[in-house]
Formats: C-alpha cells, structure tokens, sequence
C-alpha cells in the first residue's frame, strides 16, 4: 500500500519529459514515431471498410473515413513538430481515447473488436512515459469500462464462443493492466533518478547536463529587444582554501557560495556548478542589472563568514531570442571575460561587449 500511494502521488513532469526526450539523440524523433503510429491508425480505419467484419452501416463507414482523415492530419502535425506543450498532448489523449473507442463500437463483428482493445495499450504507453500516474489511471478506468462493454457485446452474439471471448479478455488483461501499471511505475522511479542527474549533489545547483536541458526547455524569451547575460563565476584562490582548511572546509565554501549566487539570480535566472570552483549563470537583464546582480553576489560573499574567498565575474551579453542557438558562444566570451577579471586582481567583473 506505501508503494501504491507513493505511486499515485508521484509528481509528474511533462516539461523535464519533454526537454530530456529532445536533449536524447535517441528518443529526439518520439514525435515522428507518434505521427508514424496515427499514421497506422488511419490505415487500419480505412481497411475497416473494404472487410465484412468492418462497418456494416453506410453511417459507420462515413465516420471511419472521417476519423481516418483526421488521424492522417494529427499524424502529419505531430512528424512536422515540435514536441506539444502539455496542454495539446493531453488533448492529443483525449482525441486519441475518444477515436478508438469510436472505431471499436463501429466495428460489425464484436470477436473482431474485442482484440482490437488492445489499440488503447499503446497511448497508455504514451501516457505512463510523459503524464501524471492519476490521468493514466483515468485512461485505465476507460480501458476497464470498454473492455468489459465488448466483451458483452460479444458473448451476446448468437453462437457466440464465450470460451474465446474470454481468452481474449486474460490476454487483454496482460496487454492493457498489469504490463502498463508496472511500466508506468518504474519509468516514474526513472524519471525521479535520471532528474538528480541533472543537479549537483554538493551545491543543489543544476550541472552541466542540468544547464543545458533547463536552457532547452526555457527556450527562446518571445519578447522583442529584451536582452540575456551569461556570466561566469570563480572563487579567487580556492586551491589555497583547500590546500590550507582541507577538502571538507572547500565544501563549506562552495555550498556557501552557490547559495550565495541563487539569492542573486533568483529565477527565471538559470545557475548552474559546471565546474571545480566555476558557476555559470544565465540572467535574463540588461548590462546595468547584471552589473548590479554580480555586485550583490559580492557583497553577500563579503558578508558570509564561511566564505573566506572573492569571486572573478566574467559576462557576456546576447538577445534573450537567440538564447538557444548562441548561449555556447556566449559562454566562451564570458569565460575569457573572467580570466581577464582574474588577470586584473580578482575580486572584480568584466564584460565582453
């Protein structure tokens, strides 16, 4: 029961799902595999109407060409792209759960429908991987109310083999419930594990892998002329620090220091450990804020007892519409900007304008 519950009230993320689905040169093309598979539905709906067992009323046979064309244009928007927000996919569920069922019900032969169930396990797939263990129950409570309605329907026919009715319905049972819940189970259990991998364990700060999806996942600010900083942060003198209080103290230091660095750049100001001694942030303010931004990080620093170290502060600017594409330019200006920083004494900022 602890399993249970801790499994129901599982929070999903369908943006980190989303951004590590586009980060992965493997998974990157799920939405053409998701197009691919409407694509198949369609043809399956059309195939339904050149077979006896397909519809038997020239109403059917109109609304299985209709859902055919409309997967045919829901496939062709998903292999264009890009990934949906959360909203459209979860609109994408309910259109999807809402056409099987249709088709199912409009399916002349029962012993035909009755396998054909088994459609609805693959958007429960889709479902476990990128939302929330509450809207896949719901898509398993639909599951269970469908497969129990075919299942009379089917051994209501006259002759009907109620023994292979059944047998359908073990196998839909292992298709449709125990595979998926246990799926879905794990790959939250995943998503939870692979989501510490995105963050430093020392600081709490994201890593570079975490820098890189939380920038792809921002993406491009919609707002014209609004301009984006990337500064780079490093502790003047840390070998000595470590070399002098040892390793355990140089911890203090850096978690102090990240601390330091998330109240200057509250959010949607991205921060991030990239390094031994080096912090990378991204803030979405002009050259007059950032200046100010670095000057409060320094004197929070100075401020701090446990400290003990100043910071070399290199920036580089950019337009917050081209974050994506350009931040790994910016990045490196920013770093020649702080070691310029440190060549001047340390304790000080510089710009790459």
């Amino acid at each position: 029961m602890h399993l249970l519950r801790r499994w129901w009230s599982f929070p999903a993320n369908f943006a980190w799902s989303a951004a590590y689905h586009r980060s992965s040169p493997l998974l990157s093309r799920v939405h053409v595999a998701v197009g691919v598979w409407c694509g198949f539905f369609a043809v399956v709906c059309l195939a339904a109407a050149h077979t006896p067992a397909g519809f038997e009323s020239g109403a059917a046979e109109t609304a299985g060409y209709a859902i055919a064309v409309a997967n045919m244009l829901v496939g062709a928007a998903w292999v264009r792209g890009p990934f949906p927000s959360e909203r459209v996919s979860r609109l994408f569920v309910a259109y999807i759960e809402v056409t099987i069922v249709a088709m199912l019900f409009l399916v002349a032969d029962p012993f035909v429908a009755l396998p054909g169930a088994a459609a609805l396990g693959i958007i429960g797939s889709y479902i476990a991987a990128f939302h929330s263990p509450k809207l896949f129950m719901a898509h398993q409570s639909l599951t269970m109310a469908v497969v129990g309605a075919l299942l009379v329907r089917a051994v209501a026919e006259p002759d009907a083999d109620v023994v292979l009715a059944c047998g359908y319905v073990i196998l839909l049972t292992l298709i449709l419930f125990s595979a998926p819940i246990l799926t879905q189970a794990l790959l939250l259990l995943l998503r939870s594990d692979a989501a510490t991998a995105f963050y430093d364990p020392l600081t709490g700060l994201r890593n570079r892998r975490g820098l890189d999806a939380a920038i792809t996942q921002r993406g491009d600010v919609p707002v014209i002329d609004r301009t984006a900083a990337v500064l780079v942060v490093d502790l003047d003198g840390f070998k000595q620090v470590n070399d002098r209080f040892g390793h355990a103290h140089g911890d203090v230091v850096l978690r102090a220091t990240a601390s330091a660095i998330d109240a200057a750049f509250p959010a949607p100001a991205i921060t991030a450990r990239t390094g031994g001694e080096e912090f990378v942030i991204l803030t979405y303010v002009d050259t007059v804020s950032a200046t100010d931004q670095v000057t409060g990080l320094q004197n929070r620093l100075a401020a701090d007892s446990e400290v003990g170290v100043t910071v070399s502060v290199g920036g580089a600017h950019l337009p917050a519409t081209s974050v994506t594409c350009d931040f790994g330019q910016a990045w490196s200006r920013a770093d020649v900007a702080m070691y310029a920083a440190k060549r001047a004494g340390g304790n000080s900022m510089s710009f790459d304008d």
